[in-house]
This record gives structure tokens, sequence and C-alpha cells, in this order.
């Protein structure tokens, strides 16, 4: 692993152990857990809610996809 790829990931695990990263993903999981499709007036408002969750889905799986990355690159380096 160059000495860029380990900065880049240490950037994300010091980001990861802080606790604003996890009041963001607290504050994600309740945003998407209140998603209530009832009160949706037409396909625009549809639209907008699937690419808000995709969004929230993103970034809630974006620490799994960077230790993937990780641990991917660690393997390719040995």
């Amino acid at each position: 692993m160059t000495k860029e790829e380990e900065l880049y990931y240490n950037n994300y695990f010091d980001l990861f152990r802080t606790e604003g990263w996890a009041q963001v993903i607290a504050e994600l999981n309740d945003r998407a857990a209140a998603y209530d499709i009832g009160y949706l007036k037409d396909e625009k408002d549809l639209y907008k809610v699937q690419g808000e969750l995709s969004i929230i889905r993103m970034l809630l799986s974006l620490e799994q996809f960077i230790e993937q990355g990780y641990e991917a690159s660690n393997k390719a380096s040995n």
C-alpha cells in the first residue's frame, strides 16, 4: 500500500472513531426509519424520497465500504 493510500484510509478511520460520526449515523438511521410513503402526493415526491434514501444508505454503508477497500488493498499489497 502506498503512503497516499495509507493516509486516505487513516483519515477515514480517524473520522469513523469520532463522536460526530456516530451522531451523523444515528441521525441518518432515524431519518431513514421516519420515511412514510403514505404522505407522498405523486411520482415527483416518490422520486425525491428514493433519491434521499439512496444517499442515506450510501452514507450508512460508507464505513463498511472503506473497510472492505482497505482489506482488499492490503491483500493486493501482499
